[in-house]
């Protein structure tokens, strides 16, 4: 049977319009000729789909909370749209079964027609969207907030939404789909990823199945069994490799893996697999077909139900939605009475799926500029009220804006060709115009911050000896700023580092660490052992950690020449002092945490700087765990030293400085009750002990105060690292303290 009905002469299965292809919920424009024997004259089912994926794409964007794994949805539109895609291309190049009543095979495809109507219904859409996204930004993040420092990352990733890379660029600027962005906001085109990954494996699977065909030729005349069966073979191909590629990334480089067009490519595959078996599928008995499409809906929901942000995703994860997919898109190739299709193809679904493309495009950017001229991350009602206005602008511009221009007559032949530098043109220069002016601001603050001669750091009166750590005292620069705070003080006009720079520590910082020096992280265990500061020097300290270890680097390198010392970092970022005995999904913290003891004792240091986050979270909430994990590893390495964490910023450092009305007072913290009550129990296991530490407290906080801005300087680029600035400036404080541990090991 399976045979017959991939090879015979019966009537095709051709897909509707779908709006698919380029991102969540797009799609091409084709007419829907199939016999009533085979599904009805359009599948509204699989606009309920569609309708479906975007519901709850948007619903999880907008923080509802029983819908933690909404963002399957756009896994279920990559399958969607390799159906749609790639049966056109099938119509096109098989005829039969995959084309019109009466087409007739000719094993080629026009590559330029089907470009054309990727154009036609991709770019007007996509063009308005980040025009109109460009300018809000600007006038809400820069004028409204001053927010120089979150508009122009914002505008780089716009950016690279209109370039289709905007996956590739979130990837490279180790973007977590899941986390808040630096400034505490995500981007507002962070949801163009997923296009740019329909787009790059577009650019890939028209010319490949192409070539598929033109090998399908025997004696120069075209065989489509041979294609068929060539192109069932090429699919399966892509499917197996991209679904192994993804499931190895998830797990080694989760980040990467969630926007890579490799980890991905499988879930358009399928699609595209569906389409060829879409004749012998809708052979399948009814009863079985309403058993298939009861169970596609109960995985994609399932999946929208129980994954969350920890999900390891895509990798196995995917399979539930995606599967789910491929499933519904079986179960509607009949009419039933009892099947899913006739809940998804009712009337009101099948409407939001027409305008799920563009609700997509609107609802994101809607979300994310309401909450920046918040200041803050609205509540599920309000975030719920702005959906409903961002589809009622995607109603108004499917009407009168997409439509028109995805169908007009004139919009066809060598003016589609130039449809692609318009709207590539246009969205560069609505993004470039406001770009201009933040550069020019940030080149002005930048000036302005060379100007500032800032004060150096003096320790208070008198050099602390063991006897007096516990009540090391604030340094007076601290108490001058805590006494800013108290009196609510104005932020300084000039701050260093100047926007620019913070903006880039923001993204990625590597705290004067040579490249391949440090694990990476995620999924990297060892590096190389770089002696840096005095690498002639015999004398080796060395530093284990995480990114918490990694950040006093810039001072203690000032040290290091100054006396003499080499210095060797084995930290990892993201393993913290809880994580070292355990390798976690794509956090190989065991296995680098016995490397670096492994490294430790062959250097035999003479002092090792154990340096982990303790602030926030876990940690600080269960301090006897936590002091227990931090006595193991100070007893596992070489001359161990505790370098006392500093309390971090309960706030983002970008949004607090931009704040309207920022002050002082507004920008600063307080020691917290229970990171005080973490220090008392690692203090207190320190001296039972007889192990040494440095205290760092009284550099950060005053009078339970902690300022985000000392004599010019921003102590942390996000709440949480130190800035390269303030790191190096605590070098003359870091100076005695490292004197003193190392004189009591050589004793």
């Amino acid at each position: 049977m399976w045979r017959r009905a991939l090879f015979g002469n019966n009537p095709p299965v051709s897909s509707n319009d779908p709006h698919g292809g380029g991102g969540p919920g797009t799609g091409e424009a084709a007419s829907r000729v199939v016999p009533a024997s085979v599904a009805t004259e359009r599948r509204r089912d699989l606009q309920g789909v569609r309708a479906l994926a975007v519901l709850l794409v948007a619903f999880n964007h907008a923080n509802v909370p029983f819908l933690p794994g909404g963002y399957v949805g756009v896994d279920v539109f990559f399958v969607l749209s390799g159906y749609f895609i790639t049966g056109l291309l099938l119509r096109e190049g098989l005829g039969g079964e995959h084309g019109r009543a009466g087409d007739r095979a000719t094993g080629r495809i026009s590559i330029p027609k089907f470009y054309g109507r990727r154009a036609r219904r991709i770019l007007p859409a996509a063009t308005l969207t980040l025009a109109v996204t460009a300018v809000v930004v600007y006038l809400v993040y820069d004028v409204w907030r001053a927010d120089v420092l979150a508009t122009r990352p914002v505008l780089l990733d716009e950016l690279a939404a209109a370039l289709f890379y905007a996956n590739i660029h979130f990837a490279a600027t180790a973007t977590n789909y899941f986390a808040n962005a630096a400034a505490g906001l995500p981007s507002p085109v962070l949801h163009f990823w997923s296009l740019s990954v329909e787009e790059q494996f577009y650019l890939v699977w028209p010319s490949l199945l192409a070539v598929v065909l033109l090998l399908s030729r025997r004696h120069g005349a075209f065989d489509r069994r041979r294609a068929v069966r060539l192109v069932g073979i090429v699919l399966v191909l892509v499917c197996a490799g991209s679904l192994a590629y993804s499931i190895h990334d998830s797990y080694t480089s989760p980040q990467s893996a969630y926007f890579s067009p490799f980890a991905r490519a499988w879930e358009l595959g399928l699609g595209g697999l569906m389409a060829l078996l879409a004749p012998a599928a809708a052979r399948l008995r009814p009863a079985l077909r309403v058993v298939l499409g009861w169970t596609g809906l109960a995985m994609v929901l399932a999946a929208a139900l129980l994954f969350t942000s920890a999900t390891i995703f895509p990798g196995y994860a995917a399979l539930l939605p995606v599967l789910g997919a491929a499933l519904l898109i079986v179960a509607g190739l009949h009419a039933t009475r009892r099947g899913v299709d006739r809940v998804l193809g009712i009337r009101p679904l099948a409407y939001v799926g027409d305008r799920s493309y563009t609700f997509y495009l609107w609802h994101y950017p809607t979300l994310v500029i309401a909450w920046q001229a918040a200041g803050h991350v609205l509540p599920v009602g309000d975030n719920l009220a702005l959906l409903a206005g961002a589809f009622a602008l995607s109603a108004v511009t499917f009407h009168f804006y997409e439509n028109p221009l995805r169908f007009a007559r004139w919009l066809r032949g060598w003016r589609t060709v130039a449809l692609v530098p318009i709207s590539i043109g246009t969205s560069v220069t609505a993004i470039m115009v406001p770009a201009v002016v933040v550069e020019g601001t940030l080149v002005a603050e930048a000036q302005a911050a060379q100007k500032v001669i800032v004060p150096p750091l003096r320790p208070a009166a008198g050099e602390p000896d063991p006897i007096s750590l516990l009540a090391a005292k604030p340094i007076p620069a601290l108490v001058q700023a805590a006494a800013a705070v108290r009196r609510n003080a104005p932020l300084p006009k000039v701050l260093v580092p100047d926007g620019a720079t913070l903006a880039r520590e923001n993204v990625l910082i590597s705290y004067d660490i040579p490249h391949g020096c440090q694990p990476s992280f995620g999924a990297g265990i060892t590096s190389k052992i770089c002696k840096l500061g005095d690498p002639t020097s015999d004398k080796v300290v060395a530093i284990v950690g995480d990114s918490h270890g990694g950040m006093w680097v810039p001072g203690l390198l000032r040290v290091a020449r100054a006396q003499h010392l080499a210095v060797v970092v084995l930290d990892k970022p993201g393993c913290f002092v809880n994580r070292v005995h355990t390798n976690l999904p794509g956090f190989p913290c065991a296995d680098w945490y016995r490397w670096a003891i492994q490294q430790d004792r062959k250097l035999n240091p003479v002092a090792t700087l154990v340096a982990f986050k303790l602030s926030g979270g876990y940690l600080e909430d269960h301090p006897v765990t936590t002091t227990a994990e931090l006595g193991s590893v100070m007893r596992t390495v070489r001359h161990g030293v505790w370098l006392e964490d500093p309390p971090g910023q309960t706030q983002k450092t970008a949004a607090c400085i931009t704040a309207p009305g920022a002050t002082q007072r507004t920008c600063s913290s307080p020691e917290t009750a229970s990171y005080k009550n973490l220090v008392h129990h690692i203090q207190s296991m320190l001296v039972t002990r007889h192990l040494q530490w440095i205290p760092t407290v009284q550099w950060f906080c005053a009078d339970n105060i902690c300022p985000s801005v000392v004599d010019h300087m921003l102590t942390t680029h996000d709440g949480d690292h130190l800035t390269m600035p303030f790191s190096a400036a605590l070098g003359p404080l870091e100076a005695p303290e490292l004197r003193r541990v190392i004189a009591h090991f050589s004793r």
